[in-house]
């Protein structure tokens, strides 16, 4: 076994994090989702109480934040594609879900299984799925691939965002709050709906199991 980098390691195990805890990596994506998400609320805190802040001070909220929204809508989607699997004949493709970065391509997954789920967006901050989709487009726009808050250039050395681009990052983490803690519930009550419908499948399998031996 590589000895880890004393960087890495002390004999305190206070202060001590694990990852891949259940040797199921794709079901931690909301533990990451909520990590990134608390992270930018004690940022964005902070900057609320501060009578003065440097601009930079900003970016890791607003990369936090985004990157904690793209987490929750892929859990979404990959607990969804299980769920649709089960109660209906339409399955999200979820081959390359994490090949990319950019939100937009994951609305008609999600469109789907929200309206399997009948839910609505109730406590998110958002009215509508069509209010909702209109903030994932506008988050695109401003940073489809996960690099302009996190990056002041491309590689050809080209500003990601506009001159002067402004964004109030404590209005923008307040409503991102709502909509994320929305967004946990919703992956919380897709995992129940799987459960229920894969106890109903099993039990009909042994069911006409049973008639088949009568």
């Amino acid at each position: 076994m590589t000895s880890i980098h004393h960087f890495f390691d002390y004999d305190d195990p206070h202060g001590n994090i694990v990852f891949n805890f259940t040797g199921r990596p794709i079901e931690d994506l909301t533990a990451f989702a909520l990590g990134y998400q608390q992270a930018a609320h004690s940022l964005a805190g902070r900057l609320a109480q501060s009578r003065g802040y440097a601009d930079y001070e900003g970016y890791p909220v607003l990369f936090l934040y985004r990157h904690s929204l793209e987490l929750y809508l892929k859990a979404i989607v990959y607990r969804g594609a299980m769920l649709l699997g089960l109660v209906a004949e339409r399955r999200p493709d979820t081959r390359d879900l994490f090949e990319r970065h950019e939100l937009v391509r994951l609305l008609p997954a999600i469109r789907a299984i929200f309206k399997e789920m009948d839910g609505d967006f109730e406590g998110s901050g958002v009215a509508s799925f069509a209010d909702f989709e209109g903030f994932i487009r506008a988050m695109d726009s401003i940073d489809p691939r996960s690099y302009a808050f996190r990056y002041p250039m491309n590689r050809s050395g080209e500003a990601y965002l506009p001159h002067h681009f402004v964004v109030n990052v404590v209005a923008f983490a307040e409503k991102m709050d709502r909509l994320l803690q929305f967004l946990d519930g919703a992956v919380t009550g897709i995992q129940e709906n799987w459960e229920v419908a894969a106890e109903s499948a099993y039990e009909l399998r042994q069911f006409l199991a049973e008639s088949d031996t009568d």
